[in-house]
C-alpha cells in the first residue's frame, strides 16, 4: 500500500553533516515561535532572523497571488521549522537536503535548513531562497484547482520565484542567488550552456543519493529547471505558451505532445533558443511595490519564546512527516512529547498515527470517553480502524467490512467538528476508493475533491471518475481521469490512459458536431470519418483526435458498439468489443514498450480487465480472474526468468505466498519467481498484520527502493 505525499526538496551542495546523538540535542536550544497572518515559523535562530524570514514569506505570498494568476487556498498558518546546520543534522535526513515541504493527509508543514539568513530584503541570499523555494511549492499545490505540475516546472518555478529581492521600490525575480552555484551547472565540460530540454522535461524522479553522478544530475536538473522557467517568464508570449503547456499536461497529453503543441518547436530548437537567451538576453522581471503597483502590506508579527514542552509539541508534529530512513529522532520526539502531554488529544493521536504506542486503540477509546467530539481523536480512531480493515481486506481476512462501517461515521463526525481536518477527509475518501458504490455519490465526490488537494493520487481521481459517472456527470468524470493520467505520468498506471481515452471518445459522441468533409468535426477538434445516420456515426467509421489517438470500428446510433480498436497517443491500445460507447466484453490490450505490462487478453469492463483473462508483464504471465483491473482469484503465474509456475490466490493485485520463515507475505512476484515489493506480512503465531517489503526474496526496510 502506497501513501503518496507532495514532498519536494532542493539540493544544498555543502560538506557532509555529523549526526547529533538524540532528540534532546535538538530541543535543548532557545526556540521561538513567530506568527503572522499566514505563517508560523518555529526556529532556534535569532529573533531578528525569524522576523525577516516571516516578512519575506508574507511578501512572496502576496506578490505571487497578485502576479502569478493563481490563488492559494486560505487555511491554518503554514508551520515551518527552520533550523541551523547543526540542528538540521540531528534529523538524519539526506545530507544534501536544504529543505523539504509536505502536503499530505496530516496537513502541511515544511523543514528548512538556514544559516546566515540575510537581514535585509534587498540582499540575495541562499538561506532566504531555500525557505522561499519550499513555500512556493505550497503556494502552487495548496490551491482551489488541483493541478499536476511536471517535475521540472514545479522545481523551476520555485527556483525562479524564490530569487525575490526588493530594491528601490521594485520586487525583482530572476537574479542569480548568491551562494547557490546554480549557474555553474548550466555549462558542460566544454563550457557551453546546455539545457537539454528533452532530458529535463522528461525527468520525473530524482535520486537524492550520495553518489557523484546522482549529486551532479540533481544539481544539473535544478539549474536547468530554473533557467528554463527564466526563459519562459521573459515575455508575455512565452508565458502564454507555458500556461498552454501546463493545460495540455493536465489534459493527459504525453510530455512530447504537450511540448509539440504548446511550444511548436522541437527539443533541439528549444535548446537553441534557451541557450541564446541565457548567453545574450537574460532579463530579471520586476514589479513596483508602491501604492500604484503591488502596494506591499505591513505584516503584523508576534514572537513567543517556547519552553521545552511547547518545543517538543511542535517538533513531534512536524519532524516525523519527513523521517524516512532514520526514524530514531522522530520516535524520541513523539515519545517524549507524549510523556509531557499524557492527556493531550493531539499528542496521543500523533503517537497512535505514527505507530509509536502498542495500545493505540485502547488509548483512543479512553480519551474519546473524556472528549467525545474531539476531531483529532475521532479521526485517529477512525484511521486505526481503517488501516486494520485495509490490512485484513488485502490479506483475505474476514470481517474487514464491519471495521470500515464503524470508521465511516467517526470520519463524518470529525469533519463536522472540524471542516479542516484533512486526515478525516483522507480516510473517508479512501473508503470510496475501495468501494465507490458504498455511500452517497455526492458525499464521495465532495470528500475526494478535498482529498486530492492533499494527496493527489491517481486512485483517488479514478474513484472520483466512477462517482461522477454514477451521477451521470460525464464531463467531470473525464476531467478526473485526465488528472489521474497527469498525476500518474511516470507510467505506473497505463490503464488510466485507456480509460481516459474511452471517456474522451464518449464525450465527443455526446456533444454536438458539425459536418466536415466525409464526416463530422467536434468542438474538441476531433474528427469522424465514416458512415452516418441522422447526422450521427452509424456503421463503420474512425474518430481521430489532434494528438493522434483514435477509435476505428463499429458505431450504432452515435456510439461505438460492436467491434473496434481504441488507441491512446500514450501507446496503450484496446481491440475488442464495445457496448454503448465503452470498451466492454472480450478484448485485447497492448501496452507501450516502457510499461511494466506487455499485454492483456480476456474480459473487459469500462476499459479495465474484468473476469477471466491473461496478463503478460515483464515479470511473467498471469492467468487468473480480474476485478476492476486487478488480479483477484485463483490463478497461475509463469515467471519470465524460467522458474517453475506459481499457483495460488491473488487478492486485489497481490499474490498470497505460502508461509515461509513463519511469515505469510501478500505482495508481488519478480521475474525469478521470488517475493518482491511492498505488501503485507502476517506471522503465523500473531494476529498482527503489518506492512513489509521484500527484495530478492529477502525482507528489507519498508523505504528501500525497488529496482
Amino acid at each position: 500500500m502506497r501513501h503518496l505525499t507532495r514532498a519536494l526538496s532542493i539540493l544544498f551542495m555543502v560538506i557532509p553533516l555529523a549526526h547529533a546523538s538524540d532528540a534532546s540535542d535538538l530541543v535543548d536550544k532557545d526556540w521561538i515561535e513567530i506568527d503572522s497572518p499566514n505563517f508560523r515559523v518555529v526556529t532556534e535562530q535569532p529573533e531578528a532572523v525569524a522576523r525577516r524570514m516571516i516578512v519575506d514569506l508574507e511578501n512572496l505570498r502576496y506578490i505571487s497571488n497578485r502576479v502569478r494568476g493563481a490563488q492559494s487556498l486560505d487555511g491554518p498558518p503554514l508551520t515551518i521549522v527552520a533550523m541551523g546546520r547543526s540542528s538540521f543534522s540531528t534529523l538524519g535526513l539526506h545530507k544534501n537536503l536544504a529543505g523539504v515541504f509536505s502536503l499530505s493527509r496530516y496537513g502541511y508543514a515544511a523543514l528548512a535548513r538556514i544559516e546566515d539568513y540575510a537581514t535585509s530584503a534587498d540582499t540575495s541570499d541562499w538561506a532566504r531562497a531555500t525557505i522561499l523555494h519550499e513555500y512556493h511549492h505550497f503556494l502552487m499545490h495548496y490551491s482551489p484547482e488541483t493541478t499536476s505540475y511536471p517535475r521540472w516546472y514545479d522545481e523551476g518555478m520555485s527556483e525562479y520565484w524564490s530569487s525575490l529581492v526588493i530594491q528601490d521600490g521594485m520586487a525583482w525575480f530572476g537574479h542569480p542567488v548568491e551562494g547557490s552555484g546554480r549557474e555553474a551547472w548550466l555549462v558542460d565540460r566544454m563550457g557551453r550552456v546546455d539545457l537539454d530540454t528533452k532530458w529535463l522535461f522528461n525527468t520525473t524522479r530524482l535520486k537524492f543519493d550520495e553518489t557523484r553522478s546522482g549529486t551532479a544530475d540533481t544539481a544539473r536538473f535544478y539549474a536547468r529547471a530554473k533557467y528554463a522557467i527564466h526563459y519562459f517568464n521573459s515575455s508575455p508570449e512565452l508565458r502564454r505558451q507555458l500556461a498552454h503547456y501546463l493545460r495540455l499536461h493536465n489534459m493527459g497529453l504525453s510530455e512530447d505532445q504537450a511540448v509539440r503543441f504548446a511550444f511548436k518547436k522541437s527539443y533541439a530548437e528549444l535548446d537553441s533558443d534557451m541557450r541564446n537567451y541565457v548567453q545574450r538576453h537574460l532579463t530579471a522581471r520586476g514589479f513596483s511595490t508602491g501604492k500604484d503597483g503591488l502596494d506591499l502590506p505591513q505584516v503584523p508579527v508576534k514572537v513567543t519564546k517556547l519552553d521545552r514542552a511547547a518545543t517538543y509539541a511542535v517538533l513531534a508534529d512536524v519532524v516525523p512527516r519527513f523521517a524516512k530512513g532514520d526514524r530514531k529522532v522522530a520516535k524520541e520526539l513523539i515519545e517524549t512529547n507524549l510523556k509531557l502531554h499524557p492527556d493531550d488529544a493531539k499528542a496521543n493521536a500523533i503517537a497512535v498515527n505514527r505507530g509509536v504506542v502498542d495500545d493505540g486503540m485502547a488509548r483512543l477509546a479512553t480519551l474519546l470517553q473524556r472528549y467525545p467530539n474531539d476531531p483529532v481523536l475521532l479521526a485517529a480512531r477512525a484511521e486505526s480502524l481503517r488501516m486494520t480493515a485495509v490490512a485484513m481486506r488485502d490479506t483475505g481476512t474476514p470481517g474487514w467490512e464491519a471495521l470500515l462501517e464503524e470508521a465511516r461515521p467517526l470520519y463524518r463526525r470529525a469533519i463536522q467538528a472540524d471542516p479542516g481536518n484533512s486526515l478525516a477527509y483522507y480516510g473517508l475518501g479512501y473508503l470510496y476508493t475501495l468501494a465507490p458504490d458504498s455511500g452517497p455519490a455526492q458525499e464521495g465526490i465532495a470528500v475526494l475533491d478535498t482529498v486530492v488537494i492533499y494527496e493527489p493520487a491517481p486512485g483517488s481521481f479514478r474513484a472520483l471518475a466512477q462517482l461522477y459517472l454514477r451521477n451521470h456527470a460525464l464531463p467531470e468524470a473525464l476531467k478526473s481521469m485526465r488528472s489521474a493520467v497527469a498525476f500518474g505520468a511516470a507510467g505506473d498506471h497505463p490503464l488510466d490512459a485507456l480509460w481516459m481515452e474511452n471517456l474522451e471518445l464518449l464525450a465527443d459522441m455526446e456533444s454536438s458536431a458539425t459536418p466536415a468533409g466525409a464526416g463530422l468535426r467536434y468542438k474538441s477538434e476531433a474528427v469522424y470519418e465514416g458512415a452516418l445516420a441522422d447526422g450521427k456515426p452509424h456503421g463503420k467509421g474512425k474518430w481521430t483526435r489532434l494528438n493522434g489517438s483514435y477509435y476505428e470500428g463499429d458505431f450504432v446510433h452515435g456510439l461505438p458498439s460492436g467491434h473496434g480498436k481504441l488507441v491512446s497517443e500514450r501507446g496503450v491500445a484496446y481491440e475488442g468489443e464495445f457496448v454503448e460507447g465503452m470498451a466492454h466484453g472480450k478484448g485485447r490490450i497492448t501496452f507501450p514498450a516502457d510499461s511494466k505490462m506487455v499485454s492483456y487478453e480476456g474480459g473487459v469492463d469500462a476499459a479495465l480487465p474484468a473476469g477471466a483473462g491473461v496478463l503478460v508483464t515483464k515479470e511473467g504471465r498471469l492467468e487468473t480472474t480480474f476485478l476492476r483491473g486487478e488480479a483477484h482469484g485463483e490463478g497461475t503465474f509463469v515467471p519470465a526468468g524460467g522458474s517453475a509456475p506459481i499457483r495460488g490466490k491473488w487478492l486485489y493485485g497481490d499474490y498470497q505466498w505460502p508461509a515461509a520463515d513463519n511469515v505469510v507475505f501478500t505482495g508481488g512476484i519478480d521475474a525469478d519467481g521470488r517475493r518482491h515489493g511492498m505488501g503485507w506480512c502476517h506471522a503465523a503465531a500473531s494476529p498482527k498484520i503489518e506492512p513489509c517489503r521484500y527484495k530478492d526474496d529477502r525482507r528489507v526496510a519498508e523505504d528501500a527502493e525497488d529496482d
